[in-house]
């Protein structure tokens, strides 16, 4: 998981939802948003802030989400 956070933040994206991956709808994962250097070096994340991007805010049902 570290390495995944380290190459996503030195390639200013991010890190998919896996719950949301197949989905019509990806999202950026909650827990790489919320990460202090994460949520700096993401392009989308920043356009997002700039309201360049527009944001929306999925809660996601995890009980359908296979393990």
């Amino acid at each position: 998981m570290a390495e995944m956070v380290a190459n996503a933040i030195a390639q200013e994206g991010h890190i998919v939802c896996h719950a949301t991956l197949g989905t019509d709808a990806p999202a950026i994962c909650a827990g790489f948003a919320a990460h202090s250097n994460g949520r700096t070096a993401s392009l989308a994340l920043r356009l997002a802030r700039a309201r360049v991007l527009h944001t929306v805010w999925v809660h996601v049902d995890t009980r359908k989400v296979e393990s």
